[in-house]
């Protein structure tokens, strides 16, 4: 039997030993990324990020036996896409998590960036149906965030300005002007090469 033991004792140090260096350069890996993104090197950041979820889709359980790293590295996915503007590929990095990481839609990362990219739709949006659909579908992604997050600052006030902005929009369907939607979409201005010369800058 003490000849059985040793081997088996060696096999589970190799082990350990091995899944310790995988999850030092996991953890190596994720900090070289986080600081791409502080140093805004966006594409640095999300290649990194890009291999890392690559590794974690590899192997189906891992994102469920590190489920805290794996969250990480989707959520500062979806939030450096959604500082670009890229709010369809956001959407859809958000969209796949739970599929790997089911009590992450449960999170208050969820709700925030749902809601984050729900309000962005209600912006965008020149259609006042849609718009106002996107508004209660954010208001209510926040709000879910906070019966998870009470105390957390960002949800509150995502969901005290949306709720306010549904208000005022209520008011102006009584009266005309401008929406305060209409307000925070930026203006485009008319490209110079479309005006005559004597009008260019």
């Amino acid at each position: 039997m003490k000849k059985f033991l040793l081997p088996l004792s060696y096999f589970l140090i190799f082990i350990l030993s091995t899944g310790s260096l995988a999850y030092g350069w996991l953890l190596w890996q994720m900090d070289k990324a986080q600081k791409a993104s502080a140093n805004g090197d966006a594409p640095r950041a999300l290649e990194i990020y890009a291999r890392l979820e690559a590794l974690f889709h590899k192997v189906p359980w891992l994102p469920r036996v590190l489920e805290e790293e794996y969250q990480n590295v989707s959520f500062s996915q979806v939030s450096i896409l959604y500082g670009q503007g890229k709010n369809d590929e956001a959407l859809k990095k958000l969209e796949q998590l739970p599929a790997y990481a089911p009590s992450s839609a449960e999170s208050r990362e969820y709700s925030f960036w749902s809601g984050n990219l729900l309000f962005s739709q209600a912006v965008q949006t020149k259609d006042p149906e849609s718009s106002a659909n996107s508004l209660k579908a954010a208001l209510s992604e926040y709000q879910r965030g906070l019966m998870a997050e009470p105390d957390d600052w960002d949800l509150k006030y995502n969901y005290e300005l949306v709720k306010y902005i549904l208000i005022q929009k209520g008011r102006e369907q009584k009266k005309e002007g401008r929406s305060i939607l209409e307000k925070m979409r930026p203006r485009v201005e008319p490209a110079q090469e479309q005006l005559p010369p004597e009008k260019r800058g």
